[in-house]
């Protein structure tokens, strides 16, 4: 797919971008979320300063990845064990059934 110029205004600031037409979708989607975020900060928190609620929606953002980043990563370790493990009794079983074919 082509590039496509997008502006998005964000927390009272206006971005040009240039994405994938195919990521277009997906930005404005995010940037709406973020401004919703922005919003219910500085209603909840009585926060003006810009600067200072775009800091606190990003450290609780990247503080969910981090999150989820972490689990994920314990998942996987998890997954590759149980993988060894069924590896492992597949060559058992394979063994097995060479044992008593007497091959």
């Amino acid at each position: 797919m082509s590039d496509v110029s997008l502006k998005v205004e964000i927390a009272d600031g206006f971005y040009s971008l240039k994405l994938k037409a195919e990521d277009e979708s997906s930005v404005k989607q995010i940037v709406k979320i973020l401004n919703g975020k922005i919003s219910d900060f500085e209603k909840k928190f009585g926060v003006k300063d810009k600067k200072d609620v775009l800091a606190m929606v990003s450290l609780q953002y990247i503080s969910e990845l981090m999150k989820e980043k972490n689990t994920a990563e314990k998942e996987l370790s998890t997954l590759k064990l149980v993988l060894e493990d069924v590896k492992e009794q597949l060559v058992q079983h394979k063994e097995n059934i060479r044992r008593t074919t007497g091959q």
